[in-house]
């Protein structure tokens, strides 16, 4: 399996360590190589050497069945098609796993004809490609219409019950890049409004790379006092964010199926996100949370006040949200479709195979 450092943030590798810690690893003799750790080029070169090293002499010792590559846009996209590269040449099957709801504006935006004609090489050489959501299927048939695409979500954890619903409600989350994309300047700037009938709301925007800017623009439009800024946070922090937060704002311009979504749904926290990606194919509009187009911030600060005033409104949410994910995306769920894949593609499963040596079919 291929993909970023596990001790990275973003919601690539917080699959992958839920997919890891469900067992999939050891069900079926994973051999996890990184490609990407930091953005610093030395360390960067450093670890595509090792990766490109790793899968090289697994490939040439025949010990590798399947290559699964999880891959977003941009740079991302051209260390794994490279790699993937690797495992044609040696006749070794190979996943595509797209995460990143950037992918088509990558594609139709920023490459050239050379770099069109290898995407869709790699898309189509695969043996499957993962989409997320089903319209995210049509988008990248639209790329390579003789690829083969497959629809597996992202896994995420899910209590049987869910914890009582605090009211009124306070504190609102939101989880990700402090970034323009990810809409979190709209959701300072949607503030004064929220706040001028919602006085009692806190904001927690927990991410990492902007926050002097949010907290310029929060200081600017004297909403700073009802902001926290934890930067970014994973684990038992991440977990206690959740378990405290009464609203999940999401604002995004792009999303593929956003893992904070999912794992606040399973927590039946109420939703307040944008119709973008794969976000319509995961929440209906009023019966799962609210959706608003993104950058309008009019409609976002409306759609959390309606939302922090009526209780039975997000009980009935909270409800319809967490089934939702518990029929859909819960994680025993998901790693026994990726395990019907890796056996369709001839991956013997750890019982069946003889890893460090020839396990191959």
């Amino acid at each position: 399996m291929l993909g970023t450092s596990l001790d990275s943030p973003g919601g690539m590798t917080s699959v992958v360590r839920t997919l890891r810690d469900g067992g999939l690893f050891d069900a079926w003799c994973v051999e996890y190589i990184e490609t990407y750790k930091v953005r610093r080029a030395i360390t960067q070169l450093r670890v595509m050497s090792v990766a490109l090293w790793r899968l090289v002499t697994a490939l040439a010792a025949n010990r590798v069945s399947l290559v699964h590559a999880h891959s977003a846009s941009r740079g991302s996209f051209w260390r794994k098609s490279l790699l993937c590269a690797l495992a044609r040449l040696f006749g070794v099957p190979y996943l595509f796993h797209l995460h990143s709801g950037e992918f088509p504006v990558f594609y139709q935006e920023e490459c050239n004809p050379v770099a069109k004609w290898w995407v869709r090489l790699t898309l189509r050489k695969a043996s499957l490609v993962i989409s997320l959501t089903e319209s995210w299927r049509a988008l990248l048939c639209a790329i390579e219409p003789t690829i083969r695409v497959v629809v597996v979500g992202n896994p995420v954890e899910v209590p049987i019950k869910l914890p009582t619903m605090r009211d009124p409600a306070i504190n609102v989350l939101f989880l990700g890049r402090l970034r323009e994309k990810k809409g979190v300047f709209d959701l300072v700037r949607a503030l004064p409004a929220v706040l001028r009938q919602c006085p009692q709301l806190r904001f927690v925007l927990a991410g990492d790379e902007g926050e002097k800017e949010v907290l310029s623009l929060a200081t600017a439009l004297g909403v700073e006092s009802a902001i926290h800024l934890p930067g970014w946070v994973d684990g038992e922090p991440k977990a206690a964010l959740l378990r405290e937060a009464d609203l999940f704002v999401l604002p995004s311009y792009f999303e593929g199926l956003p893992v904070g979504l999912l794992e606040a749904m399973a927590l039946g926290i109420p939703i307040v996100s944008c119709v973008v990606g794969g976000i319509p194919d995961l929440i209906e509009d009023g019966k799962h949370g609210l959706l608003v187009q993104p950058g309008d911030t009019t409609a976002l600060a409306a759609a959390i006040v309606h939302l922090a005033r009526h209780a039975p409104l997000r009980q009935s949410l909270r409800v319809a949200a967490h089934e939702r994910v518990r029929s859909t995306y819960a994680l025993p769920t998901l790693i026994a479709a990726l395990g019907d894949l890796y056996a369709q593609l001839g991956c013997p499963k750890r019982a069946e195979s003889n890893f460090g040596g020839d396990i191959r079919r």
